[in-house]
C-alpha cells in the first residue's frame, strides 16, 4: 500500500521551505519517515507523533537552526499516525503546532510470520527495543529472505527494514547506525531510514568479484566474513574470517578412534581487525593459537563446502569474538572445539581455555580451567561475552554433550541454556555461578545459532532461543538443513531461580514454514 497523506495544514508561521514529510524514503524501511523544512530564522523543533492510542516525542537537536531534517521512528504498521510540529526560536518565542500531517503506514509484508507474545511485564523488563534479524529456515528459502526488525515491550513491530538477503549478527554503531553481517561475506552499515551507508566485503572470498564494482563497497583483505562483528573503541572493526591449510596426516573420523589419518584441507578461523577504509590492522589465526589436530564433533563437517571451499574441514567454527578491554585480550567461542578461549591481543598467547578437558594435549592443556563445585561444561556454545562483574556469559547450545570418541547425546535428551562462569585467572579455576534453561518448563534444545546477554540497567538476561528445530512430526532434531525452525525470545531475571518477564514465540511449523533468528539484542532506543 502506498503512503496516504491524509491532511497537511500550515498556520501563522511562514516557512522558507514548507515542511515535507516522506514516509519510507529508502523504500526499505516502511515504519520510518523523514521530515524536512527550512525556517526564516533559527528555530529548534519539537515533533510529536501520535497513533490515536499513544504519543511520543522525536529526539531533536536543542540548538536552533534554519535547516531541518529529522528522522521519525516508532510507528506501527497499517495505522494512521499524526505528526505535529512545534517550533521555538532563540529568544523564547514558541510557535505551537504550526504544522500537522496525517499518514498511514504500510502493513507488514504478506509473508511476515505471526509474533506470539505470551508474557510481558514492562515494569520489570530492561527498557528499550528488541532488535533481531528474521530469517527463513534453510528448506523455506533462507537465502532470498531477510528483515531486521525492532519490537517494543508489547511485542509490537515498531521498525522494520527489508534486506532481501539472509541477516546474521546485528550491532549498533556509535554513530547510531546499524551494522550487520550477510551470508555472502559482507558487512553492511544502515541508517535508521534503511539507507545503505557503506558496505565492506571480504576481498579473498570466492564471490568478491560481484561487489568490487560498487562505489560504496570497500574491500578487506580477508577470505570470509562470518558470524560476528563489533566496533572497537578506536573506531576499527573486528570480524571473523577464515584461512585454508593443507595437512598431510589429519584425523578422518569423529567416531572411530583408530581410523587412519589422511590428507585434508582444513579451514581455520581468523580474527580480523580492520579500519573503516578497509585496511587490516591485525589478524590472529586460530590454527596458530590452538591445537590444529584436536577435533570435536563437527570439526570434519563440510560447512564451508557450499561457501566456496569444497572438500574442507570446519575445524574450529568460531561464532563470537569479544575484546576484553581490561587486559586487551580477545575472548572467542569455538563451537567445534566446545571451548571458549581467551588470548592476548599483542602476542596471541593463550590466557585460558574454558571447556571439556577431553582431547587436549600439552602445551594447550596447561591453559585449561579447572572446575570448582557443581559444574556443567558447555557444548557447541555461542555468544561468549563479559558481564560487568567480569564473568563469562554464553549460550550453551548443548549439542551432543560429549567429545570424540564418546557417545553423543540424542537431540531428544538434549537441552540448551544460558550459563555464566566466574573465572579466577590466578588459580586457573572456573565456577558455574548461574544458569537458565536446563530444566522444567524452560527446557528447550536449540542445535545452532542463538545468544544470551546481560542487560545494563535491570541486570536481566535476554536469551534468544533462535534456532529451535524439529522434524515434520515436531520431534527435536539437530540438522538445520532438513528441519523447520521456530523461535523463542525470553527475558529472565538474574536470580537463583530466574523469573520470566518477557516471552515471545515465532512458530509457523503448522503452516509448513520455518523461521530462525541468529541473535537478538535489546537496544535502549530506536534512535542512536
Amino acid at each position: 500500500m502506498d503512503t496516504i497523506i491524509k491532511k497537511a495544514a500550515q498556520t501563522y508561521f511562514e516557512f522558507e521551505r514548507a515542511p515535507h514529510l516522506v514516509v519510507n524514503p529508502s523504500g526499505q524501511a516502511p515504519l520510518a519517515a523523514e521530515l524536512s523544512f527550512e525556517a526564516p530564522l533559527p528555530v529548534s523543533a519539537e515533533i510529536t507523533i501520535t497513533d490515536g492510542v499513544s504519543s511520543w516525542a522525536v529526539p531533536t537537536p536543542p540548538k536552533p537552526d534554519t535547516l531541518h531534517s529529522h528522522i521519525l521512528l516508532g510507528m506501527r504498521p497499517d495505522q494512521i499516525h499524526s505528526v505535529i510540529l512545534t517550533l521555538r526560536d532563540s529568544v523564547g518565542g514558541i510557535y505551537k503546532e504550526v504544522w500537522r500531517s496525517d499518514f498511514q503506514t504500510d502493513p507488514l509484508p504478506d509473508d511476515f510470520p505471526e509474533l506470539k507474545l505470551s508474557l510481558s511485564e514492562p515494569a520489570a523488563m530492561e527498557p528499550g527495543f528488541t532488535f533481531f534479524g528474521l530469517r527463513k529456515s534453510h528448506r523455506s528459502g533462507a537465502a532470498n529472505y531477510g528483515v531486521i526488525l525492532a519490537l517494543d515491550a508489547d511485542g509490537e513491530v515498531v521498525w522494520l527494514c527489508n534486506t532481501g538477503h539472509t541477516v546474521g549478527e546485528i550491532k549498533r554503531l556509535r554513530n547510531g547506525n546499524l551494522i550487520y553481517l550477510t551470508f555472502d561475506n559482507r558487512a553492511i552499515e544502515l541508517d535508521m531510514l534503511g539507507n545503505r551507508v557503506c558496505q565492506w566485503f571480504a576481498a579473498g572470498a570466492p564471490n568478491a568479484g560481484k561487489f568490487e564494482t560498487s562505489a560504496s563497497s570497500i574491500p578487506v583483505a580477508a577470505e570470509a566474513f562470518h558470524h560476528d562483528i563489533s566496533e572497537l573503541d578506536n573506531g576499527n572493526f573486528i570480524v571473523l574470517g577464515i584461512e585454508r591449510r593443507k595437512f598431510a596426516d589429519y584425523p578422518t573420523s569423529e567416531t572411530v578412534p583408530d581410523a587412519p589419518k589422511g590428507p585434508a584441507l582444513v579451514v581455520g578461523d581468523v580474527v580480523v581487525e580492520f579500519q573503516r577504509n578497509g585496511d587490516v590492522a591485525g589478524a590472529w589465526r586460530m590454527l596458530d593459537i590452538l591445537d590444529a589436530e584436536r577435533i570435536g564433533y563437527g570439526s570434519l563437517s563440510d560447512y564451508w563446502g557450499n561457501k566456496g571451499v569444497p572438500d574442507s574441514m570446519d575445524w574450529s567454527h568460531l561464532n563470537s569474538v569479544y575484546l576484553d578491554t581490561s587486559d586487551d585480550s580477545f575472548i572467542v567461542s569455538s563451537r567445534h572445539q566446545d571451548a571458549v578461549i581467551k588470548f592476548r591481543r599483542d602476542t596471541g598467547a593463550i590466557v585460558w581455555i574454558l571447556g571439556n578437558h577431553d582431547g587436549w594435549r600439552a602445551p594447550w592443556s596447561d591453559h585449561l580451567l579447572n572446575p570448582e563445585g557443581a559444574h556443567e561444561w558447555q557444548y557447541h556454545q555461542h555468544h561468549a561475552t563479559i558481564t560487568p562483574r567480569g564473568t563469562i556469559l554464553l549460550f550453551d547450545n548443548g549439542n551432543h554433550r560429549a567429545h570424540p570418541f564418546k557417545a553423543k547425546q540424542s537431540p531428544a535428551d538434549s537441552f540448551s541454556r544460558a550459563a555464566e562462569f566466574s573465572i579466577d585467572q590466578a588459580t586457573s579455576s572456573v565456577k558455574q555461578v548461574w544458569s537458565y534453561g536446563d530444566g522444567g518448563a524452560d527446557r528447550y534444545f536449540c542445535p545452532f545459532i542463538c545468544g544470551a546477554e546481560e542487560m545494563p540497567h535491570s541486570g536481566n538476561v535476554l536469551v534468544c532461543f533462535g534456532g529451535l528445530m524439529s522434524d515434520d512430526n515436531g520431534a527435536p532434531i539437530d540438522d538445520p538443513r532438513v528441519g523447520l525452525g521456530w523461535i523463542r525470545i525470553v527475558e529472565v531475571t538474574h536470580e537463583e531461580n530466574p523469573r520470566t518477564v518477557f516471552e515471545l514465540f515465532i512458530d509457523e511449523r503448522g503452516k509448513g514454514n520455518g523461521w530462525d533468528v541468529y541473535r537478538a539484542h535489546r537496544l535502549p532506543a530506536l534512535y542512536g
